[in-house]
């Protein structure tokens, strides 16, 4: 029950680092309008990414043996090179911060709409497909703990872009990147299992070792030169 819950609060964080920044921001300015559209985008970039996630896993739920196993093995191996882009490559270049974009700020509102749809739909369909494919547990359940997981989220922006809080949300997310490195370490083993572990038996734990150890190097190597270099250390 753990997993949803911190996927949830992972990629939650990652969509209100975009959303509530910019919601307080034209409320602030008293430009209602502009966030009655990044409401409404937000809401309808959720429910597209559940629905799409739903016909994913029905439409799957009707495939039998060995195209159900071939199915559940290259979603797992998807899964797992979506994190190792999203969470070890691209954030290289990726800044978390609380204050509102300007390219944002200047857009329309149909801009804007498109903008909290495009950022709710890639991280909310991307939780949904984590979470259906490594829970078994009540559907009730997970839901709940996926649902706690983005009230977090979005409590922790909130709070932190009001400045009610010094907490550094960038360590925050850290963790739960090297949380989420691991799941995919998971996901990629488990995948090479389902579709080779006829070949070679110990398959699983030798894509979860591949998987990880080069993820985790990257990662700490490149923040620890960003660290060394950075003026934190006289």
């Amino acid at each position: 029950m753990l997993a949803p819950f911190l996927i949830c609060l992972r990629e939650g964080i990652e969509i209100f680092l975009v959303i509530i920044p910019l919601a307080i921001y034209f409320n602030k300015n008293k430009m209602y309008e502009m966030s009655k559209s990044v409401y409404q985008g937000g809401a309808v970039g959720a429910i597209l990414a559940t629905i799409l996630g739903s016909i994913i896993f029905s439409q799957a739920a009707l495939l039998e043996g060995s195209a159900g196993e071939l199915f559940d093995g290259i979603l797992g191996i998807i899964l797992a090179v979506l994190v190792l882009y999203s969470v070890v490559l691209l954030r290289k270049n990726k800044s978390l911060t609380t204050t509102p974009d300007q390219r944002f700020i200047s857009l329309s509102k149909k801009g804007v709409f498109i903008v909290a749809a495009i950022t709710f739909f890639r991280e909310f369909l991307e939780s949904v497909l984590f979470i259906l494919t490594s829970s078994t547990d009540s559907p009730l359940l997970v839901s709940g703990s996926a649902l706690l997981g983005l009230v977090c989220a979005a409590l922790i922006v909130y709070v932190v872009a009001k400045g009610f809080s010094k907490l550094n949300i960038n360590v925050v997310f850290y963790i739960l990147n090297l949380f989420l490195v691991g799941l995919g370490a998971y996901y990629f083993g488990d995948g090479l299992k389902v579709l080779f572990s006829t070949y070679v038996p110990q398959i699983f734990i030798i894509g979860i070792l591949l998987y990880a150890i080069p993820s985790y190097f990257l990662m700490l190597k490149n923040d620890l030169k960003r660290y060394l270099n950075s003026n934190k250390i006289k």
